[in-house]
């Protein structure tokens, strides 16, 4: 393949790769810890939550070696990105492209504010953690570094996301799995089964070339389902939007969208806010079914 061919070949790869569902979304909307309103998206909540931000910000530039208020500042920026801005900003992109990017735009500030947080936490602990994380070199975590690196791994993806693949962001795309295969080494059943959840959609937009990347997916939606005993409402939606259509199986796609609208949100709290958003996406993604499949 010469260079021309093989510069489209990639550009048309990272082109339907962000026409994508946002990556690795459901991940960061299963924590226990996501606030009620911040899910919702309510007009409210979109004003107030953000006057959270400068508090926050203050406390970390009171305490710059307290590796806590790093994470908790970045948990409710990512939450807030993709709970409310990531989610406004998909579903215009199809109606109204230029307010879309307005969301997206605003969402790229708070993933890479996240981002540098994150990075500051792990510096405090692990010198020069960020070189080491991209050379891939081993560090022994500790069970209490999995949140910081799940939520590290979903600043970065946001931060690609909400950028369509900006070089300077897609640079830590394999970081995105080094750290989540990390976190799985410490603990594989993290959170009832995130880590495997957030594992599936990583493999889902394999960029690699890897042939057997959809079979792993579907092999770690499998331990999520196992994991969450079904009540994960996200790893059908995501198996839905981004396996069932790139398929063309509709009848897959029905299915596996019915199954999360069946999901009883209070059986399980620590999904609660997450199913209630995946299900209202899920009930979206059912009236765009003939814009989504050519037969």
């Amino acid at each position: 393949m010469n260079y021309v061919h093989r510069s489209k070949y990639m550009n048309d790869s990272i082109k339907i790769f962000f026409l994508k569902t946002p990556l690795l979304i459901f991940i960061f909307l299963n924590s226990c810890a996501v606030n009620n309103k911040m899910m919702i998206g309510t007009e409210v909540a979109e004003i107030a939550l953000p006057l959270s931000f400068e508090s926050q910000k203050r406390k970390i530039q009171n305490n710059p070696n307290n590796q806590l208020f790093y994470l908790n500042a970045s948990k409710s920026r990512i939450t807030y990105a993709y709970g409310i801005l990531m989610e406004k900003g998909d579903r215009l992109m199809y109606s109204d492209y230029y307010k879309s990017r307005e969301y997206y735009s605003k969402s790229l500030d708070l993933f890479v504010i996240s981002r540098n947080y994150l990075f500051n936490a792990l510096e405090i602990k692990y010198e020069d953690f960020i070189q080491k994380m991209r050379n891939k070199e081993k560090i022994v975590f500790k069970k209490e570094d999995i949140d910081y690196l799940y939520w590290l791994s979903g600043s970065l993806a946001g931060s690609i996301q909400a950028s369509q693949g900006d070089p300077q962001y897609l640079i830590d795309l394999p970081s995105i799995k080094w750290l989540l295969e990390n976190a799985i080494a410490i603990d594989p059943n993290w959170q009832n089964g995130t880590l495997s959840a957030a594992m599936m959609s990583v493999y889902l937009n394999d960029l690699s070339g890897d042939k057997n990347a959809q079979k792993i997916a579907l092999s770690y939606f499998e331990l999520a389902e196992k994991q969450s005993n079904g009540l994960n409402a996200s790893i059908f939606v995501t198996l839905a939007e981004n396996y069932a259509v790139s398929k063309q199986d509709k009848k897959l796609f029905i299915e596996l969208l019915d199954k999360a609208l069946d999901i009883d949100v209070n059986k399980d709290k620590s999904f609660k806010q997450s199913n209630k958003l995946y299900q209202s996406r899920a009930k979206w993604l059912k009236s765009r079914v003939d814009d989504l499949f050519y037969m």
